[in-house]
């Protein structure tokens, strides 16, 4: 791709090797990114990878047709590799810069269209172009023009401020491109080029090449970063759901044995009034009208529960059909009120619930008073209750709570 006229062989041969020099940089560039790439799980990282590859892939074809006597077809076939690995190198930096800039976005980009695209260009060029000084305008400004473009985009919308670093020098490399476009506009006429150090530019262009290389590692240090913030908030709000689950019943959504002491050291300071309470009936509902009534009894009281008492109010099922109220500030006789609100409810049936009888035991914990005391009387009236009601099924208990409530 001779720029015209009559070259000092060591300039030709300082511009050849300039090429050397920019394609053992952006090689090792390639494999660095592809490796980082396996490590590093996020989209602009594996365009920007891609890129790599792409303008490796566009130096070796041009380093190749440089040394290499080949016949036409054969320069032809380098010069459209050389075209497509580039225009691939700058549409990859742009569609990674717009993964940045959009992590999760909807990718509007069809990449079978976009390769059609890519290889119509470059095999027109390849094969059509009337020299190397026209396909080295025609490169120069459609890469020049896409990483402007993508820059201005960057900078006028970062995601990060470190985002700032990759829009400048994507900038610096679309204005170095686009420099080149009418110093060699000449050429195209069989003219010299308007600046000499053209023929060797690859030196600059390897070292605009590695400070996007380092500014592409600060944008992407600041995206592990914020993605590494989002997995650890995304980690604490699993661990409170996971807590959540094991804090609550699975059936009736109320809180179980495990919150129980904590919510009554809660509220040991102000006092409380504990409500113990148990299905009389549960054992028969499940013997006539099967498990599925029985559950529907339990959810049955928990709603009644919940809507009786206050929302300030703890409401646990302890197991089985045995529940538990926590009302921070509620005296016994408030209490009992409540109780027989949610008596007179469930005593008739609803829907798949039969009616359900309760015995219940209030028992008030004073304001610094002992809270297994509290739950120790609550369980003892709630069984003498049980036991002194006509009709009901009695159950051996020996008024002790269990050990993980004690």
């Amino acid at each position: 791709m001779s720029a015209g006229g009559a070259v000092n062989p060591e300039v030709e041969l300082l511009g050849q090797w300039s090429v050397g020099v920019q394609l053992a940089t952006v090689t090792l560039l390639a494999v660095f990114f592809v490796a980082l790439a396996r490590t590093v799980r996020l989209q602009e990282v594996r365009l920007w990878a891609f890129a790599w590859v792409a303008d490796a892939v566009s130096l070796a074809s041009l380093f190749l047709g440089m040394f290499l006597a080949l016949p036409p077809l054969l320069l032809h076939l380098l010069v459209t590799a050389h075209v497509a690995g580039k225009t691939a190198y700058a549409l990859l930096l742009v569609a990674g810069a717009r993964s940045h800039l959009r992590p999760g976005a909807d990718e509007s980009l069809r990449p079978w269209t976009l390769a059609a695209i890519v290889a119509a260009w470059s095999l027109i060029l390849g094969f059509f172009s009337p020299g190397g000084a026209f396909v080295r305008v025609a490169v120069s400004l459609m890469v020049g023009v896409l990483l402007t473009t993508g820059a201005a985009w960057v900078l006028t919308r970062p995601r990060l401020p470190r985002s700032h670093w990759f829009g400048f020098a994507m900038l610096l490399e679309g204005f170095l491109f686009l420099h080149y476009v009418p110093l060699a506009l000449p050429s195209l006429w069989g003219g010299h080029s308007l600046a000499g150090y053209t023929r060797y530019s690859s030196f600059f262009d390897a070292g605009a090449e590695l400070f996007l290389a380092l500014a592409i590692l600060v944008a992407i240090e600041g995206s592990s970063s914020q993605y590494l913030e989002h997995l650890n908030r995304e980690l604490l709000a699993s661990q409170d759901r996971l807590r959540q689950l094991v804090d609550l019943d699975p059936l009736t959504s109320l809180s179980n044995r495990r919150r129980l002491r904590g919510e009554m050291e809660r509220v040991r300071a102000s006092g409380a009034a504990v409500v113990f309470l148990d299905v009389d009936n549960f054992k028969e509902i499940n013997d006539r009208h099967g498990h599925i009534a029985g559950d529907a009894c339990l959810l049955r009281i928990a709603a009644s529960l919940t809507q009786t008492f206050r929302s300030d109010d703890s409401l646990f099922r302890l197991g089985g059909d045995e529940f538990l109220v926590v009302a921070p500030g509620l005296d016994a006789e408030a209490a009992r009120e409540r109780v027989q609100r949610l008596r007179t409810e469930l005593s008739a049936a609803e829907g798949n619930a039969p009616p359900c009888h309760l015995s219940v035991g209030i028992a008030n914990l004073a304001p610094d008073g002992e809270p297994d005391a509290a739950l120790r009387e609550a369980d003892d009236r709630m069984y003498v209750e049980k036991r002194r009601s006509k009709g009901r099924g009695q159950r051996h208990h020996g008024g002790v709570l269990p050990e993980a409530l004690v």
